[in-house]
């Protein structure tokens, strides 16, 4: 596989181009991994009463419904988006997964489960003492998606 970078100083957004011969498994992963580093680099506007932040996603543990708004937690913070969930759930990166109708949350950041085989399963985060919720339909592709990652 060759790598060329070239530059074109009419270019209005940068492009990034991959030409090969058939599209293998190989290059999907490529580009897989090319859309999910962008995602990583992104921000998410929130606000938190009349201030407005932009949180880059590796910062987000989790968002769960909040009446009208969504809250946006990180390990210190809450925020909120007028953003819906479905549509924060097209932006967020590879490793953010729906957990529940009314929670997404960043895989990545998961320190515990405790399984409740009869309801929902108490997650805990790496440094912080927020908790979150598993619903059982969700459970099991979340062990999937923690051991892929």
């Amino acid at each position: 596989m060759k790598i060329k970078i070239e530059t074109d100083a009419s270019l209005e957004e940068e492009e990034l181009i991959i030409r090969c011969r058939d599209l293998s498994e190989d290059t999907i992963e490529l580009q897989r991994k090319l859309q999910m580093l962008l995602k990583t680099q992104a921000t998410l506007p929130v606000s938190n009463g009349e201030l407005d932040y932009f949180l880059r996603f590796p910062e987000i543990i989790f968002l769960e419904t909040d009446g009208n708004r969504v809250a946006v937690h990180t390990k210190t913070q809450i925020y909120s988006t007028k953003q819906k969930l479905y549509e924060l759930e097209e932006l967020l990166p590879f490793h953010f997964m729906r957990v529940s109708k009314s929670t997404i949350l960043n895989v990545k950041e998961i320190r515990s489960i405790h399984k409740n085989i009869t309801g929902a399963s108490e997650i805990e985060f790496a440094d912080c003492i927020k908790k979150t919720y598993v619903s059982r339909s969700y459970y099991k592709a979340l062990i999937d998606k923690m051991t892929r990652s």
